[in-house]
Parts: structure tokens; sequence; C-alpha cells
């Protein structure tokens, strides 16, 4: 008995089941349907999957294109080769799946996949693209490596050159931006991210006290005065 015929049974669990690239699933009414532990490699096109779950499946190049994926989860799967071509994706929501290593999620615009990117790493790029340009990307899910990366980039900027970069400049405007949020999250990633990386050098001091404005610069003043005392994550 197939897929299809189970369903029309009744039948909406289904665990373990393994098919192989060529199969094809396509136009089929799988609603409300969990999936786990299941390898695919199928045509799914045009089939609805309302309301389904796939938790820790490995769906490498399978085709949900023209699927209904409303309110479909996708959990811990591996999505390599995997295609949404113009599938409805309103609630749609893919939770720790990755594609070739890196995590990823599903671009509600696009319907394609993209690098997951945490909120401020999205923000940082949105402000300073040249730092987009420069990463490689593969830790945009972690605020901290993130940050920690252009820490480094900025001291070497900083300490390479005569005056302030437009780079060095964005980077404070943006910091400047973070930072008048007065929020405590965001000063601690600052600090460890960013600030606890330039301490070393006089001349990054004296540029951070330059570009930095209000409680932004005493922030960084005072974690430099009190350098022993570091901040938590």
């Amino acid at each position: 008995m197939n897929i299809l015929e189970k369903y029309n049974t009744g039948h909406r669990f289904f665990i373990n089941l393994d098919f192989d690239k060529g199969e094809k699933m396509t136009g089929l009414l799988l609603s409300d349907t969990i999936f786990e532990n299941c390898c695919f490699s199928v045509d799914f096109s045009q089939t609805d999957f309302t309301n389904a779950r796939f938790a820790n499946c490995n769906l490498k190049c399978s085709d949900f294109s023209q699927c209904n994926l409303t309110n479909t989860i996708f959990e811990n799967c591996s999505l390599e080769g995997t295609e949404f071509n113009n599938a409805k994706i309103d609630g749609t929501n893919l939770n720790n799946c990755r594609c070739y290593g890196q995590v990823v999620m599903l671009n509600k615009t696009t319907g394609e996949l993209e690098t997951f990117k945490d909120l401020l790493v999205k923000e940082l790029y949105d402000n300073v693209p040249e730092f987009s340009k420069m990463t490689d990307h593969s830790d945009d899910e972690l605020q901290y490596a993130v940050y920690g990366e252009l820490s480094l980039r900025l001291f070497d900027d900083i300490t390479t050159n005569n005056e302030p970069t437009d780079f060095a400049k964005k980077c404070f405007q943006f910091f400047n931006l973070l930072g008048d949020r007065q929020d405590e999250n965001i000063d601690n990633l600052l600090v460890v991210g960013i600030y606890e990386g330039l301490y070393a050098s006089k001349k990054c001091n004296d540029i951070a006290r330059q570009l930095l404005n209000g409680r932004n610069r005493k922030v960084y003043e005072h974690w430099m005065i009190n350098g022993n005392i570091r901040a938590e994550y």
C-alpha cells in the first residue's frame, strides 16, 4: 500500500520511509500529515501539504514547486537541492534546517532558500554592506562570531590607515545606532563582540572616542577602564 492509499484510509504518520530519486508524487492531498526520519528525493510538485510536518528528514533534491505548504513545518531537515518554486508558503516554518552545512531559511518573497541570519547580523549587513562582502557568511546565525569578525576587520582597518575610512565611519555610525537603544543585551554584544577587540590599540581607542557619541562613548570608556571585568553573555 503506497502513501496515498494509506492516507485515504486515515493514516497520518509516516516514519522511516525511503524513496529514491525519480519518484513522482505530484498533485496529491497529504495535509495534516507527519513525516519523521524519512529520506525523500521526490517530485512532490502541486501536492497539498497544508499543516504537515517534516521532522529529521533528508529531502535532498525534492521538488515542492507549486505545493500548498501553508503552516507546514520543516524541522531538522537536509535541504540540498530542494526547490520551493511558486509554492504557497504562508506560515511555512523552517527550524534548524540545513543546506550544505549552513542553517537556512525560506525567503517569503522569492520562495528561495537562503542562509539564516540572526536579526542583528542582518541589520549589520544592511548598515555596513562592505563587511557583508568581506565575510563568507558561514556563521550568520551566530551574533558574537560575526561581530567578533567585524572587530578584527575594524582593528586592521584603523591601524593600517592614517585617517578613519568610510568603512570605519559606517561601523561606528552603526554602533551608535545600536547603542542608542539602551538595551543591555545590545550593549553587551558591542562590548564583548566589538570593543574588547579594539582596546589593545591606542589608535583604535582614539578613533572610537572620536566617532562614538554620548552614552555609547561612555560605555566604551567604562569597559576600557575596567578591562579586567568582562561582560557576560
